[in-house]
Formats: structure tokens, sequence, C-alpha cells
């Protein structure tokens, strides 16, 4: 059954956080929910959730983590969501992405992507180290990654994420991004949740500071994202496949949208509609 009150708001996209599991330790992260089932790792129960979310008007779905590509089913769970008329998209470190191993993956499964968002906080692989981005070659991984999508997948819209922290708000970033030309550039001020990642206080900016970051930068034409704006702006799905927002993330009452009705699913959660679309959410989702 549709909901009748996420089909008349328009159409809407998920962050299915289907791992929490990392091969980097961003200091400011906050996919954390601790030792939670993964829902990705049963391929079946992962497609019900897919077809679920699509019956009540969730249009896109960005699989993300943690580092989505540490999920074995990834691939085939993309196909899927494209199959039943999703636009797709992966949020990775671009870590995997390597002519040894993400030739692979794109060569499989680049055919059912729209989009593929990779994180990118500086151009100085110093300043990725210092925020836990990698070991020091963070940099020219995303580089290498961009071309291998570009070479491979031209189709694929490509998106940098950039969260604005202590140690690169004063950052001039244009020649970076002009070597890399995403087709989106997204700039989130850091932001904390408590019991979440309270341990990146010392990393967090005044509204002014990220507003000289974007204002620096507008010639590029950033998508930014303060922290108000960000606030329960987001559809989020847990690994266990519960939706949840900031009050609920670390001690989620609901059951997994697998084994209950959708309306049960997002009962009483946080969600501003009106917000989401003041942040750009609605963009030229379609990719192929």
């Amino acid at each position: 059954m549709i909901s009748p009150y996420f089909l008349s708001k328009g159409p809407l996209a998920v962050n299915w956080h289907m791992v929490e599991r990392c091969n980097y330790s961003c200091k400011f992260c906050f996919s954390k929910f601790g030792e939670i089932p993964e829902l990705c790792r049963d391929i079946e129960k992962s497609k019900t959730l897919i077809r679920k979310l699509r019956m009540n008007n969730i249009e896109k779905i960005n699989f993300t983590g943690g580092e989505p590509l540490l999920c074995s089913n990834l691939g085939e769970l993309v196909r899927y969501a494209k199959s039943i008329g999703m636009v797709t998209s992966i949020v990775t470190n671009g870590y995997y992405i390597t002519e040894d191993i993400g030739k692979n993956f794109l060569s499989d499964y680049g055919k059912y992507l729209d989009w593929i968002g990779i994180s990118l906080d500086s151009g100085n692989e110093e300043v990725e180290l210092q925020l836990g981005r990698g070991y020091g070659d963070h940099v020219i991984r995303v580089i290498k990654a961009v071309k291998l999508i570009r070479d491979t997948q031209p189709h694929v819209g490509i998106k940098i994420n950039t969260v604005v922290t202590k140690l690169n708000w004063k950052e001039d970033m244009h020649k970076i991004i002009k070597k890399i030309r995403p087709d989106r550039w997204k700039v989130f001020q850091l932001k904390i949740v408590d019991g979440i990642n309270e341990e990146a206080s010392s990393l967090a900016i005044k509204k002014e500071e990220f507003k000289f970051f974007t204002k620096r930068h507008a010639d590029l034409n950033p998508v930014d994202e303060d922290e108000e704006m960000m606030r329960g702006s987001y559809l989020m799905i847990d690994p266990n496949g519960r939706f949840y927002d900031e009050k609920t993330q670390k001690n989620n009452p609901r059951k997994s949208l697998v084994n209950i009705s959708f309306e049960r699913a997002v009962d009483n959660l946080k969600f501003d509609f009106e917000r989401f679309k003041l942040r750009g959410g609605i963009y030229q989702w379609k990719r192929i």
C-alpha cells in the first residue's frame, strides 16, 4: 500500500547505510550504529526492502555506509533497484574503485548506476590523513577513481562530497575541483550528533566560517548544507533496514521495513520535506 503522506509530498530519495564497516577511520563519521545485523547479507530480504521503498514514492536510493563496496551483494542490489525503476547511486570513499578491484564492479554493474558520490575534503593529502580519511594517498586515489569511472562508464554522474572542518575551512579547493570536474559538488558543515561523534567536536566550525568557504568557491556552484539545513532533511535507513533519525539512531525502537508496513516503519519519523527541497534534494537525478 502506498503511504498517502509520502505520496503527497513528491519524489523522494533515501540513504541506506548498508554497513557500518569501513576501511577508513574518519574522525567525524556519524554513520555509527553499533553491532546490529546487516540486512545486505541477505539478498532476498534486501530486495524486499528496496521494493517496498519503490512502492511508496521513493524514487532514488543512495547505497552508502560505512563503505558500501564492502557489501558483497551491492552490485546485485544496484541492478535490482534499477530494474524496478529507481534512480541509483553509491556513496563511497573511492578506495576500492581501482584498476585491479573496482574495474570489475564497474564492468558488471556500472550500466545500472546513475551516480557515484566520492568523499574528498581537501586537495592536501596531509589534511585528509589528519581527518582519518585514508592513509596519505586519498587525493590521488580519488583522482584515479574518477578517471576510471569516466573512461569506463561515461554516463555515470560524478558527485564530490566535502565536509568542511577546522582543518580545511580556509582552504582554496579550486585547483582540485577544477581538475576533477564533478557534475555535482556538495559541501557540508561538519555536523556533531549527540551520542555519535562528539569526539570530533574540536573540528567543528562556526556558520560564519562555513559561509567563508562556500563564498570563496561560489563560482564553482557548490551545493552547500549547513548544520541547520541538514537537520531532519534526510530519509535514512540503518544496516538492519530500519528508518531512523538523530534521536533514534543509537536506540532505534523501529522494526525493519522488511517485516512491517511502510506506514509503521516511518511512524513518528522526523523528516522535513520542505527542508529536503530547500537543500537541493531534488535535482536531475536520472542519468540512464
